[in-house]
């Protein structure tokens, strides 16, 4: 408890006075485990989800080789189900941009063409939603860890970040996007209905930039980090309108990407990794903080790996701990290539961040790897 009330005095410290300080963090790894894929698994490594049950916890990912969802006991690593999933048939998923478990026996996937499809564990189909929106021209829907879906009993919230004219539009045109939708999975006749939330206006005025954005739950609130903005939207699902907006810049984040125009040849990927972005934004229920992650822009000349490969895996990631009221507890950079980008979540024992970096010389497709970190001053169960 001394140094809970010590960290939060630096925190407190930190919010009246800079919030670009950089307060580092101390953390942890109390445990490393290692996952055996097997032989059929391949899985898609920006889809995962950590599930909390009466009977244990457990790891689920979307395989891409054999079409369906897999699960691993995160206690002993083994291999516990599988949802088999069809391609096509009247009982199809068509192809798969991610998915959610949000009940016992409840799996909804997003697919394409636009729809959102309901399964049981068995991999029986058992409703399908179509997803439109006559002003945003909707081209793709996804439930990665960078965009799940979201609930509030069987009202289910997607997101779709992009904009159909990027290179055209101008600031003004903005307000004219709704990147939000909500779908009551229980309506008799259900269709999406777009939440009125927006891009800030001011979002552009150092020019642009690419407008994609990850999100997390916090019980009746959405909370969005978009990629090149330091403020965190605070969205009421119940109202289904943006709260406040709040300031919430990491010590490291200081250059976002700004586009001038269409790039040539692979000068856009050299600009992006030269400059700074959030990353995933989590909500950890069990000690009621936020991991806000981001990349720290590089110059590719310092690196032997290619620019192509950085871009795949950022090199240097780090992350800012918020209170429950978005308050900087404080940072930590992680070593370069230390951890791999995207592949992260809460358990009840920690914070697990994926080792298992393609660029590291210790990299094996064959295994998933986490270590499991605690942070000093956090309260843990044991």
């Amino acid at each position: 408890m001394k140094n809970l009330f010590k960290l939060l005095v630096v925190a407190s410290v930190l919010s009246c006075n800079s919030k670009t300080e950089d307060v580092s963090l101390s953390l942890q790894v109390i445990e490393t485990i290692k996952i055996s894929l097997g032989s059929t698994v391949n899985p898609n490594r920006t889809t995962y989800q950590y599930i909390n049950s009466d009977s244990g916890e457990f790891l689920a990912l979307q395989n891409k080789s054999v079409h369906g969802i897999e699960f691993f006991n995160l206690k002993t690593g083994a291999h516990n189900k599988k949802i088999k999933l069809q391609r096509e048939c009247p009982n199809g998923s068509g192809s798969v941009n991610g998915f959610r478990i949000f009940s016992n026996d409840s799996l909804l996937v997003a697919s394409y063409p636009q729809k959102l499809m309901l399964f049981n564990f068995e991999g029986i189909k058992t409703s399908e939603f179509s997803i439109k929106d006559t002003q945003n021209d909707v081209n793709y829907i996804s439930s990665n860890s960078e965009i799940p879906f979201l609930f509030d009993g069987k009202k289910v919230f997607g997101a779709q970040p992009f904009f159909r004219n990027f290179f055209d539009m101008t600031a003004s045109d903005l307000g004219k996007y709704s990147h939000i939708y909500q779908l009551d999975m229980e309506s008799i006749n259900p269709e999406a209905e777009w939440l009125p939330i927006s891009n800030p206006e001011d979002t552009w005025k150092e020019g642009k930039k690419v407008s994609k954005f990850t999100w997390t739950d916090r019980g009746d609130s959405i909370l969005v980090s978009p990629y090149n903005d330091h403020r965190i939207w605070v969205i009421s699902k119940k109202r289904k309108e943006l709260l406040e907006l709040v300031e919430a810049k990491a010590p490291e984040v200081n250059q976002f990407h700004i586009i001038k125009g269409l790039p040539s040849g692979d000068q856009g990927i050299i600009e992006e990794l030269e400059s700074d972005r959030y990353e995933l934004l989590l909500y950890d229920e069990f000690r009621a903080v936020f991991y806000r992650f981001y990349f720290v822009g590089i110059d590719v000349n310092d690196f032997e790996v290619h620019y192509r490969e950085l871009y795949s895996n950022r090199p240097k990631i780090g992350l800012v701990v918020l209170d429950a009221n978005l308050k900087i507890i404080g940072n930590h950079l992680f070593e370069t290539h230390q951890i791999e980008p995207w592949n992260y979540f809460v358990g009840r024992k920690g914070l697990y961040v994926s080792t298992n970096n393609p660029n590291r010389e210790d990299f094996d497709e064959n295994y998933l790897r986490y270590d499991i970190i605690r942070f000093e001053g956090l309260e843990y169960e044991d």
